[in-house]
């Protein structure tokens, strides 16, 4: 079964690339301490890409493998702070993977919205399967800059089987290849897989299972849980930073007191239809009219009209 974006993907894409052709390169910070809610920063100022050649070979552990560091819980929040999805920290995601997650849950709600099939899973998955991509290391397209293949035949920054990959494979990032290497791609594929025979994600049991398909260990489980809700809480904690503050509501016509009519000096208003005050109001004083003088006679010009 072959899976191409059709709708979603080249937006979130576009808006990926963009979002990242300025930033420096990212580094995953495990020790730095984790940000508090005031400090969270948006995706402008999240992690980019990293230089085309890795420092050192990448080794990549099958999730679950018991001596594997990515099975650490999320780090410990001190009361009222988040940790950020963006910024430096233990839950940083470079911006292009970022994006990555992003369009393959758009895509999802396209090709098969009963799943709901949510970022932040994807993201949980991501972080434990390759550190989310080695932690950025990938050209601008989005593919490793150097390929990996697990012991195990697992492939890609999702660590797919290889037989699932056949399967699922998918163009995540309409660039007309699909390649397991490129995070787009993979995360699509593995979004496919985990969608498959009518799942149902929103359902725990159900989305159990799918991350079951990934390494079936309680461990796991409760481990991708944890992650997926810090992605989705610190995602939810930094747009509301970015969020217009709510306008303040106009009062109802209803709610506004009628000022009480006043009569300034000289209104007729002040006074009744007989010259009396009305209301206490005294009636103004109007000067009376000057006099005019007496005109002089006019001289009759046409004596035939003149008495």
């Amino acid at each position: 079964m072959r899976w191409t974006a059709t709708l979603a993907i080249p937006v979130i894409v576009a808006a990926g690339l963009a979002a990242t052709a300025s930033s420096p390169a990212p580094s995953v910070a495990e020790n730095v301490p984790v940000p508090a809610a005031a400090t969270l920063t948006a995706p402008a100022t999240a992690v980019g890409l990293v230089p085309a050649e890795p420092a050192s070979p990448i080794t990549f552990r099958t999730p679950g493998e018991p001596s594997d560091p990515a099975l650490e819980r999320p780090p410990a929040v001190p009361a009222g702070a988040v940790p950020s999805v963006f910024g430096e920290g233990p839950a940083a995601i470079p911006e292009l993977v970022y994006y990555a997650y992003r369009a393959a849950e758009m895509q999802m709600a396209v090709d098969n919205p009963e799943c709901g099939m949510p970022w932040h899973l994807l993201a949980a998955l991501g972080r434990l399967a390759s550190q989310h991509a080695d932690g950025g290391r990938t050209d601008i397209l989005g593919t490793l800059t150097t390929p990996v293949v697990a012991p195990t035949g697992a492939l890609g920054p999702m660590l797919l089987p290889a037989a699932v990959w056949e399967q699922h494979r998918a163009d995540g990032n309409a660039d007309g290849n699909a390649d397991a290497q490129n995070v787009f791609d993979a995360t699509l594929a593995a979004s496919a897989w985990m969608c498959a025979d009518g799942a149902r994600l929103r359902e725990p049991d159900r989305e159990a299972r799918a991350v079951a398909l990934f390494n079936g260990s309680p461990e796991f489980l409760a481990t991708v849980r944890e992650w997926s809700a810090t992605y989705a809480k610190g995602a939810e904690v930094a747009e509301s930073a970015l969020a217009p503050a709510p306008a303040r509501p106009l009062p109802a016509a209803s709610d506004i007191a009628a000022p009480a009519p006043q009569s300034a000096p000289g209104d007729p208003a002040a006074v009744d239809e007989t010259g009396e005050p009305r209301d206490g109001v005294p009636a103004p004083a109007v000067p009376p009219l000057p006099e005019l003088p007496e005109l002089p006679p006019i001289p009759c010009l046409v004596p035939a009209f003149c008495e």
